[in-house]
């Protein structure tokens, strides 16, 4: 019974918090799959040609916040991480969803070629 209680509580803590403990695992390079397998489904999906930007989102990731990140794709594969918080109330972070501003989007390197 007691170590039914402590698993119920460490998964109850383990929610709680912010998105760093699975954005940490998650490189550049990666695949859209290799993202998924880690945080999951995304809870906003944008595209532009080649770029591809997904959000994530947290309610009540810490004292009176929402905890965001997005992770930003060119051609399936990871080139970015950018996170921001919302401190507006609510139940649900979905709501404070920002729409993907393309300029924000990281530096591709395309191809290096030697001359």
């Amino acid at each position: 019974m007691y170590r039914i209680l402590l698993l119920g509580i460490f998964i109850i803590l383990s929610g709680c918090g912010s998105l760093d403990k699975q954005s940490i695992l998650v490189n550049a390079g990666d695949t859209k799959e290799q993202v998924l397998n880690i945080m999951g489904p995304p809870d906003d999906r944008q595209f532009q040609g080649k770029n591809e930007a997904w959000q994530f989102c947290k309610t009540g990731a810490g004292f009176g916040y929402h905890d965001y990140r997005i992770f930003w794709f060119f051609d399936g594969k990871v080139t970015g991480v950018n996170s921001y918080k919302s401190t507006r109330p609510g139940v649900s972070c979905v709501t404070d969803i920002k729409p993907i501003n393309w300029e924000d989007a990281p530096d591709v390197t395309l191809e290096i070629r030697k001359r």
